[in-house]
């Protein structure tokens, strides 16, 4: 008998959206079949790790039910280079696990606090989606539950089409339960990285591309002029797989007003990071400082004020370059600058159709909360979809749901599919009622089915 949990308010790890529902935590698959049956008028949404910036694992009014009790992880099969894996495990612990002996995941995010099944709900990218794509390209098979038909197995030739709209679906077709990964080799726990500054954006995305080529790993951090810094990392040959000990996590106050997203601060702490990448280009790091950035500092979003931190992560095709200059220059000239904006490169798509990454170019922008903010983001997510570009929307917060339409081609086949596997959509989130994303009329449904 499951536990019916308490009342509480529940937040995105930005901090910046909130809303009351009843949490809970099921042991076991019987545990999470009854919370089904049992869920209620406002439904369920399945959260892990808690590292979505905005509302995708958030329902006012309804239960959001912890995956955390599985965090088991099974014996890796060398023949085949995979472990299965319970969904409420860590990405970073299942790569400390993994590393003595000699595997690593392909691709991880930012934090390695996302658990494996919000990985695959998510659909997460790294630094190296040229080479290895998103999380989902790697998962071997999962179990998931359903409520119209429980408990069921997908993976790229099994069930396939609930298998993809499961991959960046947002926890809304299915309990992700347990999940086979796909393995890659590890040579070493440490990684070799070179910064190199470059004065102006076109220069940044020329180095930026070609780094992609050629690196293991690439990523650019920009400022709001266009300056900026691309690192790339390759496996270092020192051999040792030993982990070294977890970064040491600080306590973050809050800052006043915008923190550090105040303009004056933000253009010094650039400055500050322009001038060290000259004086030392080239680091030996552990893994996991490549891989997880934010977990240097868990409490970023702190430091942006008491309204927290909403990022604005979009993608444009190859030849959009003009929009990534645009929202630099438009949230700057509206008194908005970035306190932080990383730049990727993508390369090929998946087959989900909510999946995020497609071929070109990925911008992360990080803005202290503000209503202000709103009508700047709405115009540029207007120049986003005219030019083929899209959000990512297990990091939105404000999007509204016609331009989500625009921006994802494939909505209308997700809910085809996702109208079998939940017709009485009990899984629901915040995100899915702002955006509407299971708004559909049964013609949508069929015309898509045959589509």
């Amino acid at each position: 008998m499951v536990n019916r949990g308490r009342q509480t308010l529940i937040g995105g790890w930005g901090r910046a959206t909130q809303s009351r529902a009843t949490e809970l935590t099921p042991g076991t698959d019987d545990d999470w079949a009854e919370i089904i049956r049992s869920a209620g008028s406002r439904g369920l949404i399945a959260r892990g790790g808690g590292r979505s910036y905005g509302d995708a694992a958030q329902n006012a009014g309804g239960l959001v039910v912890s995956t955390l009790a599985d965090g088991s992880i099974g014996d890796v099969d060398p023949a085949a280079a995979t472990v299965e894996v319970g969904a409420g495990v860590t990405v970073g612990e299942l790569v400390r696990h993994l590393a003595p002996g000699g595997w690593t995941l392909p691709v991880v995010p930012g934090s390695s606090g996302v658990t494996v099944g919000g990985a695959i709900a998510a659909d997460v990218h790294g630094k190296n989606h040229q080479r290895h794509g998103t999380f989902g390209r790697h998962v071997a098979t999962m179990t998931v539950l359903t409520p119209a038909y429980g408990m069921i197995e997908m993976s790229p030739t099994v069930n396939a089409d609930e298998f993809w709209a499961t991959v960046g679906g947002l926890g809304l077709t299915g309990i992700i339960r347990r999940a086979t990964l796909r393995l890659i080799p590890l040579a070493s726990w440490w990684v070799s990285t070179v910064d190199e500054e470059q004065p102006r954006l076109q220069r940044v995305l020329e180095r930026l591309h070609a780094a992609a080529m050629s690196s293991e790993h690439a990523v650019a951090w920009v400022d709001p002029g266009g300056a900026g810094v691309i690192t790339m990392a390759t496996t270092a040959r020192l051999g040792a797989l030993t982990p070294s000990r977890a970064a040491r996590r600080h306590v973050t106050p809050t800052l006043p007003g915008r923190g550090i997203a105040w303009p004056p601060l933000t253009a010094a702490a650039n400055a500050a990071r322009r001038a060290a990448v000259v004086l030392r280009p080239r680091h030996l790091r552990p893994l996991p400082d490549l891989h997880f950035p934010l977990d240097t500092l868990p409490g970023w979003p702190r430091l942006h004020g008491r309204r927290g931190l909403i990022q604005h992560h979009f993608t444009v095709p190859f030849g959009a370059e003009h929009v990534l200059a645009e929202a630099l220059r438009a949230t700057r000239a509206a008194g908005h600058s970035p306190s932080l904006a990383i730049l990727k490169v993508f390369g090929a798509a998946n087959s989900a159709p909510l999946s995020f990454p497609a071929p070109g170019w990925s911008l992360a922008l990080d803005f202290a909360a503000d209503p202000a903010l709103g009508p700047v983001l709405d115009r540029l997510d207007e120049r986003i979809a005219a030019a083929g570009g899209r959000v990512y929307l297990v990091k939105d917060s404000r999007a509204h749901p016609d331009v989500i339409a625009a921006m994802y081609p494939g909505l209308a086949r997700w809910r085809a599919v996702r109208s079998t596997l939940d017709p009485d959509r009990l899984l629901v989130s915040d995100l899915a009622r702002r955006l509407r994303l299971a708004d559909q009329r049964i013609a949508d449904q069929i015309g898509a089915s045959h589509a």
